[in-house]
């Protein structure tokens, strides 16, 4: 149920706080369900300006945080005066648009949500989310993706714009990585008004109090309709296997999962996370979706706007396809553009093809360490490749011969992760990842090169190989419309180029060649199946510093 406000009683309330003309007009705008862009756009002024006054507006009112539920708790306090007021005075002839506000009993919890008054674009995604969760009615959405891909922002913009279709509103991160039994008792206890649980408090392990839990969860979410979210829900899933299987003794999220999917309820569970369970290929359908958000050119042009910086269509382009429209990646390059090329976007173009600043660096190494050791065996072939490699490629270069099923396991765990695409190349399928992991795992592959290089010299042997000896980094790829077929000299000019800057500030290249050729002719008669591609590897970088 919502309640009228009349916009001449908002005014007055907001006169007595000492609220400008300017705030008021800004105010009624952000009560009404418009982002700071649009305002922005509306009044002729900047996305800043415009939370600057909103940011006065919470002050006079006394509103505190910083999470997105400042406007929220405006509402409130405007709604509880109205409901005092009501009974003197009368409202009801006000003029102009009428600022509904739900009565009684939503509660809203964000927890630590991030504040999203900058936001960018997402239009498109956003109206498809709200029909989902709106209209038709989805028991679970998953907003899946990379880390910096902007999932967590959208989700909280979101929830946002759908509260007033909530009696309750929950945003919770998954980061802590809290016990099934002890996050349900959480939510138990919020939709109770605080008060314990009255479910068995047997140990968390126990699976009669995980199953009592989560259908007690079932009837407040039957009871009211509930908006909860989860963000950071990849930190339940276990690392280091194929994606989507859960951590020991964090099964019960699958549960509740499975459950509030399954069952009939009129509530909503928002899953944000970089990998996808397991079992959401199985439960998809009219009831349960997901969604990868994009980045458009539309969005870019508003980050590159606000750091007053002016690209033209094709330079935003380029940077999409070099950065695959990771939204955090955006944001740095263009502070980098900014600090180190005068703002000229040209300029950082022409002198780098993709710069990965350490943040972003950081984030992709949690990625990659969360794969499996036979997803990152695929992930450096891809790299080595340097162009979109089949599924037969794989198979025939990998020194193990793994069967078709596991390969396309493997491949499939690379897609929960939002690692790689699939795309239809000359009639057959191949893979590709994604700009940014192709650049992160190209200068992890090369450095381990690089290392594993200086320890054959080292020791001369070959005893401490891995890679020189697991993956060959001259892959004879059928070359395809548009392809030079120089990826695999470009892995070994990058190993040359960090070998000779390390040979120049030691003892020179002319002793650690020698004992290479040492190496390699002490290889010549070994078979592959004794020291693998190590020969072959050897003798191409042998050769690339003598170029």
């Amino acid at each position: 149920m919502t309640t009228p406000i009349p916009q001449n009683f908002v005014q007055t309330i907001a006169k007595q706080r000492g609220v400008t003309d300017a705030e008021l007009e800004t105010v009624f705008m952000a009560l009404d369900g418009q982002s700071t862009a649009t305002i922005a756009t509306k009044l002729g002024i900047s996305d800043i300006a415009v939370r600057k006054r909103l940011g006065e507006v919470y002050k006079k009112f006394q509103i505190g945080g910083n999470g997105p539920g400042k406007l929220s708790e405006l509402r409130h306090q405007l709604l509880f005066s109205y409901h005092i007021d009501q009974g003197t005075s009368d409202f009801s002839g006000g003029k102009g648009s009428l600022l509904k506000m739900a009565i009684g009993h939503r509660q809203e919890d964000w927890g630590q949500a991030p504040d999203v008054s900058v936001f960018y674009g997402r239009t498109e995604e956003l109206t498809t989310l709200k029909q989902w969760i709106v209209s038709d009615n989805c028991r679970l959405i998953a907003l899946l993706g990379l880390a910096g891909s902007g999932k967590t922002t959208l989700s909280v913009q979101l929830a946002k714009q759908v509260q007033n279709e909530f009696d309750f509103v929950i945003w919770r991160s998954l980061r802590s990585t809290p016990a099934p039994s002890d996050f349900l008792g959480s939510l138990i206890q919020l939709f109770s008004n605080q008060q314990k649980p009255d479910v068995p408090l047997a140990e968390p392990s126990k699976r009669i109090d995980l199953n009592s839990k989560i259908s007690r969860l079932v009837e407040y979410l039957r009871k009211h309709r509930c908006l909860v979210i989860l963000d950071d829900f990849e930190a339940v899933l276990r690392p280091e296997e194929l994606a989507g299987h859960y951590r020991e003794g964090y099964e019960g999220y699958r549960d509740l999962i499975v459950r509030l999917c399954e069952v009939n309820h009129n509530s909503c569970l928002l899953l944000v996370s970089s990998e996808e369970p397991t079992e959401l290929a199985l439960l998809a359908g009219e009831k349960v979706r997901s969604l990868k958000p994009a980045i458009s050119e539309e969005i870019a042009r508003e980050i590159f706007q606000e750091k007053g910086l002016s690209a033209q269509d094709q330079e935003l382009k380029i940077l999409l396809s070099r950065y695959g429209g990771n939204l955090l990646a955006l944001k740095i390059v263009a502070t980098t553009i900014n600090e180190f090329f005068e703002g000229n976007v040209l300029k950082l173009l022409e002198a780098t093809a993709l710069f990965i600043e350490e943040h972003i660096s950081n984030l992709l190494a949690q990625q990659f360490d969360r794969m499996s050791s036979s997803e990152q065996e695929i992930a450096y072939w891809i790299a080595i490749a340097q162009t979109p490699i089949s599924l037969a490629t794989l198979r025939e270069q990998m020194l193990v011969n793994s069967s078709l099923s596991d390969l396309l396991k493997n491949l499939d765990s690379l897609g929960r992760r939002s690692l790689i695409d699939k795309i239809s190349e000359g009639g057959e399928t191949v893979f590709i990842l994604q700009p940014l992991i192709v650049q992160y795992v190209t200068d992890r592959l090369v450095d381990q090169i690089r290392a594993e290089v200086l320890e054959t010299v080292k020791t001369q042997g070959i005893e401490r190989m891995g890679l020189l000896k697991t993956h060959k980094l001259s892959i004879n790829i059928a070359k395809r419309k548009g392809d030079k077929g120089e990826g695999s000299r470009s892995i070994l000019a990058l190993v040359k180029t960090r070998l000779q800057v390390l040979f120049v500030k030691t003892t020179g290249s002319e002793e650690p060649l020698n004992i290479l050729n040492k190496v390699a002719s002490e290889l010549e008669d070994k078979s592959i199946l004794e020291v693998g591609y190590a020969r072959e590897n050897l003798a191409q970088i042998i050769s690339e510093i003598q170029r």
